[in-house]
């Protein structure tokens, strides 16, 4: 089944755009392409402001051009803000962390726009979008849902959670369900472990690559695989990935060595896989997870044990 052109489909990148095509899905296909669990996503700010924001962490990351990566932006804010254009919108997302924080991005934006009871509807999928076939995905797009107004409202609880400058609303999200959002309790849940780890200073991103790097020498991209093998909903991105690498090669403290392909843990980072050392204790801290900036020595921890916040 294909909708007209009048609909506009909204996913997380662009694999999903080719399985579209493949699929005869017609439309106005837009790809939303940041992963907003890396860097700053400070609250209280418009779309474009946002983006403006997250346009200039990733040039200073060194993820593209900068005059590209604020084009793309701009390009693709344009397109969801002429979502009153279009008979529908659909947004077609995974249940994991990256997909989850995109969602209520969107559904945020959209409700600035007062559409019609009805416009926009969801797919969530448990499953990779980016690899099904279109006969795997086609037949998802007959049963989305409807966004309804307790799913609007529940997504902007969650996005001014997820954007708030205090972990504690961030922790408020991980304990109730969703109305509409069905994963998004387990995505806030997984967010809350990017903060550094009471037991080694530690995210769980930054822990799943020591460990990948423990297991003995190989390439980025094996080592990448180790990691997303750990994960029960993986939504890092290659690129992602590897600048947490380069952070665990930081020379003030670093707790991973060599060239790629013969990586190894440094004695310190041997110490930190064992529970033995903090590296915040050699490190400071300078990091975003969401709305809060994570710096200098008193910040707050994540306790896995106890599965609270601390600090």
């Amino acid at each position: 089944m294909t909708r007209s052109v009048a609909t506009m489909h909204v996913t997380n990148g662009d694999s999903v755009l080719y399985v579209f095509r493949k699929a005869g899905i017609l439309g106005t296909h837009v790809a939303w392409r940041d992963a907003l669990n890396e860097g700053p996503v400070p609250g209280g700010l418009s779309l474009e402001e946002t983006s403006a924001v997250r346009a200039r962490y990733l040039a200073e990351c060194g993820a593209g051009n900068p005059i590209k990566i604020i084009h793309d932006f701009q390009t693709r804010d344009a397109q969801l803000l002429r979502a009153a254009e279009f008979e529908e919108v659909v947004l077609w997302f995974e249940h994991d962390l990256y997909d989850q924080l995109q969602i209520l991005q969107i559904l945020s934006v959209l409700d600035t726009l007062n559409l019609e009871p009805g416009r926009v509807s969801l797919v969530q999928s448990d499953h990779y979008l980016g690899t099904m076939t279109a006969d795997e995905l086609a037949p998802l797009l007959p049963r989305r849902r409807t966004a309804t107004a307790a799913t609007f409202k529940s997504a902007l609880r969650g996005w001014q959670r997820v954007t708030s400058p205090s972990p504690q609303e961030l922790y408020a999200g991980a304990q109730e369900d969703a109305i509409g959002l069905p994963f998004l309790r387990a995505a806030m849940r997984r967010f809350c472990e990017e903060y550094p780890s009471v037991r080694d200073g530690l995210s769980r991103s930054q822990r799943h690559a020591l460990q990948a790097v423990g297991q003995g020498p190989a390439r980025k991209e094996e080592l990448f695989r180790r990691a997303q093998g750990r994960e029960e909903a993986y939504f890092l991105g290659d690129s992602g990935f590897y600048r947490i690498l380069n952070e665990l090669c930081d020379p003030a403290a670093p707790l991973v060595e060599g060239e790629d392909g013969a990586l190894e843990p440094t004695a310190l980072g041997r110490r930190v896989l064992a529970g033995d050392a903090d590296w915040l204790q050699a490190r400071a801290i300078d990091r975003w997870v969401g709305g809060v900036h994570l710096l200098g020595d008193a910040v707050v921890r994540w306790d896995e044990d106890a599965q609270v916040f601390v600090g």
